[in-house]
């Protein structure tokens, strides 16, 4: 697959100064291209089908949705018809009603979009769902699964997050291209790894936790970190706030504790 990056940059005048809101565009095919705004990490899809132009996962902020709107319409001279939604969280669905007011619809069936597949999980969310769209071989995916940051299989427990995971893995074929929703695009291989290196760190955290340790002593544990670690894909040099890894310590806690 030939993948294709380009810069559309949407710009405003306000008090004499001009500002720009860019739009990265990452073409996949004909059919389907990846939006994300350059202050905004929410992966955007949008695919041409026989119905006509589908959004996936708008992301919420004025400038950048007229940015978007303007990126959509350089692609495929059109605005979006229809708008999908992997889950319900506002940085996901922030943007729908800018375009419904624009005359976009939003839908909540893939059943007379003969190119779109969904699946229906619960892992990230209550209600997470997958869209396969052939044409181009992609899998939209949501938070279930992100390359930019650690797993936040919260609402599904780690039986939700897996078989999340495994119903992703049984859509189109190897050469498939998983899009996070947040974080850079890959394939089946790194999907499987993540969902190893997050089974790992989960059976790291039972056993210490078995063995009489504490947050603080969780916290510090070096082979916890070393596991952590492998969520860094990017190799940022502080892959996230010092309380954000606490908090994912303590949310595995819970789900352990509760033993979903």
């Amino acid at each position: 697959m030939k993948v294709v990056l380009f810069f559309i940059a949407g710009f405003y005048s306000f008090m004499s100064l001009a500002n720009a809101a860019e739009i990265l565009v990452t073409k996949l095919s004909d059919e389907a291209y990846l939006l994300k705004s350059a202050n905004y990490n929410t992966t955007i899809g949008a695919l041409k089908t026989s119905k006509g132009i589908i959004l996936i996962d708008p992301m919420p902020g004025e400038d950048n949705l007229t940015a978007l709107s303007k990126a959509i319409q350089t692609i495929y001279d059109s605005q979006a018809v229809y708008l999908l939604n992997t889950h319900q969280h506002e940085d996901h669905v922030g943007g729908n009603s800018y375009f419904v007011k624009g005359g976009a619809q939003l839908v909540n069936s893939t059943e007379d979009l003969a190119e779109i597949k969904t699946v229906e999980v619960k892992s990230h969310s209550s209600a997470d769902r997958v869209f396969f769209h052939s044409k181009s071989n992609t899998i939209f995916v949501g938070d279930i699964y992100d390359t930019d940051w650690h797993p936040t299989f919260y609402a599904g427990g780690i039986a939700g997050f897996v078989s999340a995971v495994d119903a992703i893995l049984e859509l189109g074929d190897e050469n498939s291209l998983i899009v996070p929703g947040h974080g850079k695009p890959t394939r089946k291989t790194e999907l499987k790894m993540f969902r190893q290196n997050t089974l790992d760190w989960v059976s790291k955290v039972k056993e210490l936790k078995e063995s009489g340790m504490v947050l603080s002593e969780l916290q510090h544990n070096e082979q916890l970190k070393s596991i952590f670690q492998r969520f860094n894909v990017e190799n940022r040099a502080v892959f996230v706030p010092e309380k954000a890894f606490v908090r994912f310590i303590e949310r595995t806690l819970t789900m352990i504790e509760s033993g979903a």
